[in-house]
């Protein structure tokens, strides 16, 4: 049997899956959380933030500061991020045509906020084909990954089973929420990012000509 044939729905999540948007990201994060004084690079906001929600972050600067910012962090780093993927996202390799290319319904199902993945899907042309009504965020039913809620969210949303649906991700939470909602999971592989999803024994892709369709 053909791998097509075996699922109902494709699941994917959006930043570093679908969209190249990890590196400017968390090179903002690391930007910002400099000016502030707190210490930080772009490979260490990688290794720290990376799949996670952005509660996380703005812990972290409480923690690392002492005490609350007076002023709207997120905010600022949405607004940053939205003039930075103007001019630098891309999809990732063979996005559009992989799923241009599938016979099942798909959706995006992510722990980033819908105008983050609207900027994102809108920049490099993916809404289009995906369809605003087929975009999930954590934030609209407060289940963040690695919590298996969104992606049975997304499922239930087409009348899916779990075991019919393929979800595609490039982050631990992502996959660990993948398989605790007992869905095939797949990993796109950002060599020197994200090699911690290598200990799962699940199919790794550098991009999406390598995915056989």
């Amino acid at each position: 049997m053909h791998w097509k044939d075996r699922y109902k729905l494709v699941i994917f999540d959006c930043d570093g899956t679908l969209v190249d948007s990890e590196r400017i990201s968390n090179r903002l994060i690391a930007d910002m959380m400099n000016e502030l004084g707190i210490s930080m690079n772009e490979e260490k906001s990688l290794n720290l933030f990376k799949g996670t929600h952005f509660g996380k972050i703005l812990d972290y600067i409480d923690s690392s500061l002492g005490k609350s910012l007076d002023f709207d962090f997120e905010k600022e780093y949405r607004r940053r991020c939205r003039i930075s993927f103007e001019t630098e996202l891309k999809e990732i390799k063979g996005a559009r045509r992989f799923i241009q290319n599938l016979t099942v319904p798909v959706c995006v199902a992510s722990n980033g906020p819908q105008d983050k993945m609207e900027s994102s899907l809108n920049v490099t042309g993916l809404m289009s084909i995906i369809g605003r009504e087929n975009v999930f965020s954590a934030y609209d039913i407060g289940k963040f990954k690695p919590d298996p809620g969104l992606f049975i969210y997304a499922a239930n949303n087409f009348s899916v089973q779990n075991s019919e649906a393929l979800v595609i991700e490039d982050t631990v939470p992502g996959i660990e929420a993948a398989l605790a909602a007992r869905m095939d999971v797949w990993a796109i592989l950002h060599e020197g990012i994200n090699d911690e999803i290598l200990d799962f024994r699940i199919p790794v892709f550098r991009d999406f000509d390598e995915i056989k369709i």
